[in-house]
């Protein structure tokens, strides 16, 4: 019985071999796999922000169903904020280089980008915890509402800096 895997492994060694004969196909590689890397870590906190944005649909439901709804239109402000925060995240430009393009950007660029990307963390916890604070039944409900609120604010702002991080401005 033939060791397929075996065989599967001598070819993409060869594979490896001939791709490695183009120039700057290693580097390119590597340019490939920091943009995998900053757009994994963009999903995570969209999926951390997506979590926060469904809590916070869920508390309007419940508001909803209590018939208190004197927050409900700042709630779902908040919840429409979260929303474009995190969409903006998701969707956001990971640096994209072909192989043969004219313009590259370059591992320098990449990896401010990755960092910046990495730093947002800390925002996106913030308001994980700020949302853990709220409750309909307290009398503080507001004024957390309005914490959120700035710190979804903040976030926005935050990232809204990214494209001057990709160019190198700051």
């Amino acid at each position: 019985m033939p060791d397929f895997q075996e065989r599967i492994e001598s070819r993409r060694r060869v594979l490896e071999r001939l791709v490695g004969l183009i120039p700057g196909y290693h580097r390119y590689q590597q340019l490939e796999k920091r943009r995998d890397a900053d757009r994994m870590n963009r999903e995570i906190l969209y999926g951390e922000l997506k979590a926060q944005q469904d809590k916070l649909e869920s508390l309007a439901l419940t508001i909803t169903k209590s018939n208190k709804l004197d927050n409900l239109e700042d709630l779902d402000r908040a919840v429409r904020k979260l929303r474009t925060a995190a969409d903006r995240i998701r969707l956001a430009d990971y640096g994209v280089s072909g192989f043969f393009d004219a313009a590259k950007i370059e591992e320098e660029e990449l990896d401010r980008m990755y960092e910046f990307d990495l730093s947002l963390g800390e925002q996106v916890k913030a308001i994980g915890n700020k949302v853990g604070e709220l409750h309909d039944d307290e009398d503080s409900f507001v004024e957390r509402l309005l914490e959120l609120d700035m710190l979804i604010d903040g976030l926005d702002q935050r990232f809204t800096k990214r494209e001057q991080v990709m160019m190198g401005v700051q």
